[in-house]
C-alpha cells in the first residue's frame, strides 16, 4: 500500500515548537493571536509573514518527532508498504527547509520511500502518485483527498482538535498503525 504522510503536526510536533518560539520571541503578540491560522498555512498579515519567514527554520529544527512515529514508519516500510512524505514545506515558502528536513529525517531515523516538497494541492499530488491513504492534520486536505476517492485520515493536533468532521481521526502513531493495518487487511 502507498501511504502519504504530512510532516508538521503528524510526524513532528511543530505546533508545540512554534508555541514555544512565539512565547519567547513574539514581542507584539501578533503572531500568537494567529497561531491556528499559521499552522493551517494561512498568513493573515505582514507581521506574521515576516515572523514566520525569519523563524520557520528554527521552529522546524526544534520540533520534536512525535512519539512512535519513526518506529511505526519503519514497521510499515518493513511490511511492504511505501511511504510518501507529502508536505507543503519546501523552498517556495520556506527557504532552506528542504536541506533542513532531509538532514532532520536522517538524524531522527525517519525512513520513507519518497518525499514530495511544495505540495499545496495534496489531493492532486496523491492521485498523481497513486497514494492509497493520506494522513494529514488538515481537515481540508483530508476532505479534498477523499473527493479523489483516496482514503484520508486526520491526525489530531492542536489546530484541528475542535473541528467537527466525519473524517476518521487518529490521536497517535500507534492508533494510526492499527488503522492502516486494518485498511490493508480490507477491514475499513
Amino acid at each position: 500500500m502507498r501511504i502519504g504522510i504530512d510532516i508538521d503536526d503528524v510526524i513532528t510536533d511543530t505546533s508545540l515548537s512554534m508555541k514555544e518560539y512565539i512565547n519567547k520571541y513574539d514581542k507584539t503578540g501578533d503572531v500568537s493571536k494567529y497561531m491556528v491560522e499559521v499552522m493551517r498555512g494561512e498568513i493573515p498579515n505582514e507581521n506574521v509573514k515576516n515572523f514566520i519567514k525569519n523563524n520557520c527554520i528554527e521552529i522546524f529544527k526544534n520540533a520534536k518527532v512525535k512519539e512512535n512515529a519513526s518506529t511505526v514508519m519503519k514497521r510499515l516500510l518493513d511490511t511492504g508498504n511505501e511511504i510518501f512524505i507529502v508536505t507543503s514545506r519546501g523552498e517556495q515558502n520556506y527557504k532552506d527547509s528542504v536541506d533542513l528536513t532531509l538532514k532532520y529525517f536522517e538524524e531522527n531515523n525517519i525512513r520513507y520511500t519518497k518525499i514530495l516538497f511544495d505540495c499545496f494541492e495534496k489531493a492532486k499530488i496523491c492521485k498523481e502518485n497513486n497514494i492509497d491513504v493520506m494522513v494529514d492534520d488538515s481537515a481540508k486536505y483530508c476532505s479534498d483527498i477523499q473527493e479523489e476517492n483516496i482514503k484520508g485520515i486526520l491526525f489530531t493536533s492542536d489546530v484541528n482538535k475542535t473541528i467537527d468532521t466525519n473524517i476518521e481521526r487518529v490521536n497517535n502513531w500507534l492508533e494510526l498503525e492499527e488503522k492502516i493495518n486494518k485498511i490493508a487487511d480490507g477491514g475499513i
